[in-house]
């Protein structure tokens, strides 16, 4: 009996960039952002905590002073 012996494929090769060009594109790209996304932190905390608010403050309604009745009720009369 002849045996088939079968190759396992070959991987695929797994890129690296050996000059370091990929990691510089993204490093002067994400200096750009994350100087925007300072700025706009800074604005916005600024924005809470150095202003007075004109706006009346949300009060909560208060709840009605009566007791619930007793027992069943009675139907309405027409």
């Amino acid at each position: 009996m002849a045996e088939t012996h079968q190759e396992e494929p070959a991987p695929a090769p797994v890129f690296v960039d050996q000059s370091g060009l990929r990691s510089r594109r993204f490093r002067r790209l994400g200096w750009p952002v994350s100087v925007v996304g300072a700025i706009l932190a800074a604005a916005m905390g600024s924005s809470l905590i150095g202003m007075q608010s004109a706006a009346p403050a949300m009060e909560i309604p208060p709840k009605p002073s009566y007791l619930p009745p007793r027992g069943p009720l009675s139907p309405a009369l027409p």
